[in-house]
Formats: C-alpha cells, structure tokens, sequence
C-alpha cells in the first residue's frame, strides 16, 4: 500500500505525533528532497495533514500529523458474551461500537461480525473514512500467521478460520489474534506504554488469565504464537507444593485454576461466601478467615507467577488488568509482597509493576490497533 519510505515516515510520526519536515529529516537519515516527495504523496494521499505552525530560529515550520478521518479499522472483541464491534480512527479513537451476541459456530460468527461492522461503518457515516482493515481478538490459541484458531477452549473451536471468508465479505485485510496480544498491541500503539519497548502485559478477566509480551518494541509471539500462556503454568509455592484443582486445559495445578476471577468465584462459593470482588475484599478486610486464604492464595500465586516472568524477561515493567476491588485490596497487595520477595535483587533498577483496572472496550480497541499498525507500519 505504501513504499518503505512512506512507512518510515509513518511510523516517525505515529510513534511521535506531529513533527516538521525538517525533524522528519534529521530522525530518519533522508534528503530534504526525497522527505519533501514522501511527504506530498502522503498529504495528497489524505493521510497525512498539515497541523499548527511551529516558530523557532529561521522560518517557522508546519507540524505534519496523522489524518484521523482518512481511514477507519474494525475492531472485534470475542472475550465475552455479549461480545463487542467498535470503529476507530487512525488515531485509535472510538467512532461507533455495538454489541453482539457472541456465536460458537463459526459461520453464525462470521456473519454476525459481517453486520455488524457494515452497521457501524453506515452509522459513522462521514465521521469515519474508508474500512482499512479488520482486527479480531479471539479467547485462545492462535497461529503466528493471524488466520487460524488451533484452540478456544471458551468457543469450542479447533482449527477454525474465520478470517478468509470475512476478507472475501468484507473486501479489506483482516487478522485474528489472541485476545491478550491484541490487548497489549493496542496499548503499546495508542496507550500511555506507546514509548516503552519493553514490557509485559497480565489480564485477569471473567475468560481466564492472559499474557502477552513486548520485546524489543515488537511482539514476542514464540515458535508457534503460544508465548504467554501463562495462565496455564503449574503453580508451585516455595515449599515444593503444587496446587491440585483440575483446570480446563486438562492439567491440574495451573494457575488459572487458583488465580483467575472465576476460581476466586468458584473457591468463594464453596466457603459460603460473596463471589464478587468487592464483596469478598470487604469481608477480607472484615477478618474472615476463609475470604483471606482465598486471596492470600490467589494474589500470591499470581505474584509467583510475575516474579517468574520477571526473571525470564527483565522487562521494565509488568502491567497487571484487575477488577479495582482486587487492585486496592488483599489480592493486589499479596500479589506485590510475593513479586518482590521472590526477584533477584538487582542493584541498579528494578521491574515496575502497575496494577491497573480492566477497561471493557480495551479488547475491541486493541484488536483495531493490530489492523491499525498493520496499515501503518506493514508488520
């Protein structure tokens, strides 16, 4: 769609925001003659635009930035039922979104997308431009080529594709991704970690535990686009004890099976206490005995969890996806007490762990974020 100067350009200005010609020039190496040719064809491509004049030492300079109505992306989110559609703009903001109910068959599923995005897409009507891609982020294991589920143990899926025939509906590129690499692609694109290369990103959700890693500012996907799975880790305390709860996966011990919201829920309801985060945090804090092992248990898993990843990746940061109750409470400052007990200590800077809230449209935004970069930067 573009030549590779043209993405050099874009990818300055994406990952900087609007710059001059002449900052363009010194940050990626090219003459002023062949930046002043890249940059006309993008302008007169609509993809660019001029912005703000800038006055500095000699003539002032226009500032050129990303033309966020140029082109819009679909981005779909399979994490939970109802399910989500919504558009963004270049600029990854929101333009439409929807529901939907989320379908197990495959066909029922592509042609529920298929409506929906061609609903929003008549909605947005001028706010939007042109579909220019599509981005689904899928509960399970998926291929590194983006196309193929091998497994959704949430969908029942083995071996699913529903990505061909959506791109012979819909007439524009589309890419399936694991929910939890679309989650982070995303952040890492348009959230506040867009300038950290390096970082790992955990989702505690109503669907199990995700994971996902940036290395080096790209996507760490692994031999055969597993890496992250760390929801299925045996968990194992420091005195050699393993959990023993069967999980869904058919291993017993996993961490989904002590950490995640619904084995909280589930361990909460065999004591007879409130399933919900904010009620069993109150009653922890309360002094009940069982409504604290449940926590102590879970929190600290996931901090062995992070202290693992920690030492096997060094990245600067480790941001975890919790409901508030979880983040503010027991659970949050077990899961911090045992990261930090069990790191190596390191004498010149350690591993930030944030601890954020789950956002409800962060899956769909994200899953647009991977057609988005795909636009802009051809990965």
């Amino acid at each position: 769609m573009f030549t590779s100067g043209q993405y050099r350009v874009l990818r300055t200005i994406s990952t900087l925001g609007p710059v001059s010609r002449t900052q363009l020039v010194e940050i990626t190496g090219l003459s002023k003659a062949t930046m002043s040719a890249l940059t006309r064809e993008l302008l007169d491509r609509n993809i660019l635009c001029e912005r703000e004049l800038v006055f500095g030492q000699g003539r002032p300079s226009i500032l050129l930035g990303l033309n966020a109505v140029s082109v819009c992306f679909a981005g779909v989110s399979m994490q939970s039922d109802p399910s989500i559609i919504l558009l963004t703009d270049l600029l990854g903001e929101i333009i439409a979104h929807k529901e939907f109910t989320r379908a197990s068959d495959p066909e029922t599923c592509i042609e529920n997308i298929e409506h929906g995005i061609r609903e929003l897409v008549a909605q947005a009507g001028d706010r939007a431009g042109p579909l220019g891609g599509v981005g689904i982020a899928i509960p399970g294991f998926v291929a590194r080529d983006r196309r193929l589920c091998y497994r959704s143990v949430v969908l029942e899926w083995r071996n699913v594709d529903i990505v061909t025939p959506l791109e012979k509906r819909l007439g524009v590129p589309v890419f399936a991704e694991n929910d939890a690499n679309a989650l982070i692609q995303g952040e890492h694109l348009f959230g506040i970690m867009r300038d950290c290369p390096d970082f790992s990103m955990i989702i505690v959700g109503d669907g199990g535990i995700g994971c996902a890693h940036i290395v080096d500012g790209k996507l760490h996907r692994g031999f055969q686009g597993g890496a992250g799975e760390i929801s299925h880790t045996t968990v194992v305390w420091p005195d050699g004890r393993e959990t023993n709860r069967p999980c869904s996966c058919g291993k017993r011990g996993c961490l989904d099976t002590v950490s995640s919201l619904r084995a909280i829920r589930s361990m909460a309801q065999q004591k007879g206490l409130p399933t919900t985060p904010l009620e069993l945090e109150r009653q922890a804090r309360e002094g009940n005995a069982d409504a604290l092992h449940i926590l102590h248990t879970a929190g600290g898993a996931m901090g062995m969890a992070v202290a693992q990843l920690v030492q096997l990746f060094d990245p600067s940061q480790v941001v975890v996806l919790l409901d508030p109750p979880f983040r503010e409470g027991v659970f949050g400052a077990v899961l911090r007490q045992t990261m930090e007990t069990h790191i190596m200590p390191r004498p010149d800077w350690e591993t930030t762990l944030d601890l954020r809230e789950t956002l409800g449209t962060g899956w769909a935004t994200g899953a647009a974020g991977i057609a988005t970069r795909q636009f802009l930067f051809s990965e």
